[in-house]
């Protein structure tokens, strides 16, 4: 059953009002906790998880935004975040639609591959590339740890969304 256009609106609010919660977790210092150093990516597994089960287009723009809203706080990498958010949302929504069924172990598997992806991504073309002193290190020290943080915390960002999910995925009842 399709949703009326009133519940489209509103699950597109929702979804936005909670990316932006998301990254005002992520980029406010003190809001989340760092263990030994290595910060949580909150918003890969947010973005990854909403956009599954949703259209390929819909899940695009949640990743192209929650990646803006991500960019906005740095001035290093302007982009990276929005293009890279926006296709691991795309590709996993593509998937699940045409070929996958949604289910935990699905949303926990893509959003560790986008984790993975992005940490190795952006050590590569921000860090390595930039030849900064001591960078091969880092990746064992900072964004290996990280990654490792953020699949972790990546089934309790599915247990805290399916339910809403689930509600506002819900068609109005009309009799």
């Amino acid at each position: 059953m399709e949703l009326s256009y009133r519940r489209k609106s509103i699950k597109a609010i929702c979804y936005i009002l909670i990316l932006f919660f998301a990254a005002v977790l992520q980029n406010t210092e003190g809001l989340t906790l760092e263990i030994g150093g290595a910060r949580c990516f909150l918003l890969l597994p947010v973005t990854v998880i909403l956009g599954i089960g949703e259209d390929e287009r819909f899940a695009g723009l949640l990743g192209l935004f929650g990646g803006i809203l991500w960019d906005s706080t740095t001035t290093v990498h302007l982009g990276f975040n929005a293009v890279f958010m926006c296709a691991a949302c795309f590709c996993s929504a593509a998937l699940v639609t045409y070929i996958i069924r949604d289910t935990f172990i699905t949303c926990i598997i893509f959003s560790a591959v986008t984790i993975i992806l992005y940490v190795f991504l952006y050590w590569l073309l921000f860090i390595i590339i930039k030849g900064i002193h001591g960078a091969e290190l880092s990746l064992f020290s900072f964004y290996i740890p990280s990654a490792f943080y953020t699949c972790v915390i990546t089934p309790l960002v599915w247990l805290c969304f399916k339910p809403v999910k689930r509600r506002l995925n819900t068609p109005d009842k009309t009799v």
